[in-house]
Order: C-alpha cells, then structure tokens, then sequence
C-alpha cells in the first residue's frame, strides 16, 4: 500500500504516527482527529490484534467483592457519550446496552449486594433479580439468588474497529504495513517512517509492544484469553448473563462465551483445552442444546499492576504508549485517550497511576545494553 499523496513529502513533520488499529490506537485516533490533529494510523491489518477476538464487555461492578472497579463512575460516565457520537461518525452500529445477570456465587456475596444496593455509591448500578421464570432454559441452578448490573454493556469490536479502519482509509490516514519500532526510531532517536519524520509516535499494539525492546522493559503480565461464539435456538436472553463465565447475547440465535484466562501459553492459537473449559462452564448452567459456530483467541495487554501504561519513553524524545489496557479496554479507552490528550497537547499532567514513569527504574534493569541518550 503507497502513502497517501499529503504525506508524499520530503519532510512532514506534524503527523501523529499512531503504531496499532485496535481499540486503542482507534479511538487515540478518533480524539486527535476531533482536536484538529494530523495523524498516520500503521497497522498489519489486525492481523495479531487481541481487540478482533476480544468480547468488548464493559461493566462497572469486580463481582469478586462486589466493588465498583477502578475509575469506574468516570469511565461509564464517558463511555456513555463516547461510543453513541463515534457511531454517528462512523456511520455504524457497534454499541450495545445490556444489564448483566449474575449468578451469586455464595450466600455471602448475595448478603454482600443485598447491602450495597442500599448504598448511594452503588444504587445507580446494583439492582435486585429475585424471580425469574422457572421454565426458563438457561438457568440449572440458583441456590443463592442473582442480581442485575446496570450501567453495562458490550461494544462489537469487529465492527467498530472494521468501520474505523474505514474511516481512515476515506481520510486517507491508514498505512497497511508490519510495525518494526526499533527500525523506526533512528540513530540519535531521530524518527524516519517511509521518508516521513512525525512530531511524536504513540505505541497502541498491545501485547506486541512486550516483545519489542523500546517497551519491553515494562512489566506487562500478558494473559491468553479464549472465545467462543455458539449458536442457541430459542434462548430468550436479553442480558449479559454471568456465573465465573459469560455469556453474550449477539442477535440471530448468536452469543458469545467466554472467556478463558491463561497466564502460560503465549500465543494466539485456539486450543482443545479452552474450548472444553468454557463448554464445562456453560453446561452446568444450561438447558438446551447449542453448537459451537467459532472460536478464537488472543493475547491480552495486561500489566502486573493492573494499570494501564500510558506516557512519554524516558529516554527516547517524542516516544510515547498508550497501552496496557487489558480486559477492560471498551470501558477505559474513551476517558483516557482524552485525559492522554490533554497531556499530549496540552501539557496537563497524566494520572501517577497510569504514568510509565512508575517504572522508569526498570529500564537500566530489563534492558542494560541498551544505550539511548537522553532527551
């Protein structure tokens, strides 16, 4: 694929090069260019994208203690307006609404949200589901009762990353190509892509950032995480259903089951095993026959800290991150690509949470070969 015809210059040197389409560098995308920002999107065609085969649920409740989850009142908020005006844009449906239905694992945990629903910080999104039809066909058992989450949902990432990408390439902003970042950052860190020297590159390629050694020295915690999509005639399920597994209604007789999670295995190939774990799950709860339709897998971007990797290289000029986001990127990514914006453009200070600088110690440690000069 050629460059587009504004960037065929000898010098361009106003371009925002973003390294990865998938959720991230997507919506990175879409607020610089709301800001009046030249950008260049690189990608291999989501060929090693995890955003392709990620289920794209947000919700704001950790059902492990029932707490709302990190940020969670600010990044509802935002997501909420976020994706409705992006659909607008992009003139697609990928937003979806949906209460999730949670199968209380313990009498402990159904006292525990019993408790909280009372709570002003926690009204808005617990809700009680005593009765439900017994002749419905999900629901094997409930010995201690479920409860409803509000204010949650999924966004069909496939679509929404498939009508970015052709947004981009409308906008003529889109270079189809496989990212080598060390090749890209030159002697003295000076940066050179395809004769283009951009003012900044923002790394958004998730688990591949890991392997390369301007990022390596970052403590991500990668995770393998597998999906199935199965096929399920005349289960009325409207809602996200949730029992230490979920399941996603799509449309047509469609849901999406998942996910696996796997600490070990490092590559994006679907296996037998997790394909067994998630039907196991299923059918404790299940009445009805399905049929498996497809099954995939990737690798998470996840960091060992739980927070997102977000910031300036401490050694590198104009390097940047925007990663990190795991499991919870549908639900992060609108606030923080627009807190990331404000720092980025403005010069407003990021989250010390978020911040790479965290880590600025490791590098010297992972990386002790490495020489490059400060900035």
């Amino acid at each position: 694929m050629s460059l587009p015809l504004w960037l065929r210059q000898p010098i361009f040197t106003f371009v925002n090069l973003i390294l990865g389409q998938g959720i991230a560098g997507s919506i990175l995308a879409i607020r610089l260019i709301q800001r009046g920002e030249q950008v260049l999107i690189v990608d291999d065609g989501h060929a090693t994208s995890s955003s392709m085969v990620a289920a794209g649920l947000w919700n704001p409740i950790v059902f492990r203690r029932i707490n709302k989850s990190w940020m969670a009142d600010r990044f509802c908020h935002e997501l909420e307006k976020f994706y409705p005006e992006v659909e607008g844009l992009l003139n697609a449906k990928f937003y979806h609404t949906n209460s999730v239905w949670r199968m209380h694992s313990s009498a402990l945990e159904a006292d525990i949200w019993k408790e909280k629903m009372s709570d002003q910080e926690y009204s808005a999104y617990l809700h009680d589901k005593r009765e439900y039809n017994r002749d419905f066909p999900l629901v094997n058992n409930t010995p201690f009762g479920s409860g409803l989450v509000k204010h949650a949902g999924h966004v069909d990432l496939p679509e929404f990353l498939s009508a970015a990408r052709r947004f981009f390439v409308r906008k003529a902003i889109y270079y189809n190509t496989a990212i080598h970042l060390q090749k890209i950052v030159g002697v003295f860190n000076e940066f050179e892509f395809k004769g283009i020297k951009p003012t900044r590159i923002i790394d958004c390629r998730g688990a591949k950032s890991a392997d390369d050694s301007v990022f390596s020295w970052l403590p991500f915690g990668l995770t393998k995480g597998e999906l199935l999509t199965i096929r399920c005639n005349n289960l009325p399920l409207d809602e996200i259903f949730n029992a230490g597994f979920f399941l996603c209604p799509l449309g047509d007789d469609l849901f999406r089951l998942g996910a696996t999670f796997n600490w070990s295995d490092k590559d994006d190939l679907p296996t037998d095993a997790g394909r067994s774990e998630l039907i196991q799950k299923l059918n404790k709860w299940i009445k009805v026959d399905f049929e498996v339709v497809n099954h995939k897998a990737g690798i998470r971007p996840t960091v060992q800290d739980r927070r997102p990797l977000i910031g300036k290289h401490p050694e590198i000029p104009n390097m940047y991150i925007f990663n990190g986001l795991g499991t919870k990127g549908v639900m992060l990514a609108p606030w923080l690509s627009n807190h990331f914006c404000d720092h980025l453009l403005y010069g407003n200070e990021l989250l010390p949470e978020i911040n790479i600088d965290r880590f600025a110690h490791l590098i010297r440690q992972k990386n002790p070969l490495i020489n490059f000069p400060h900035s």
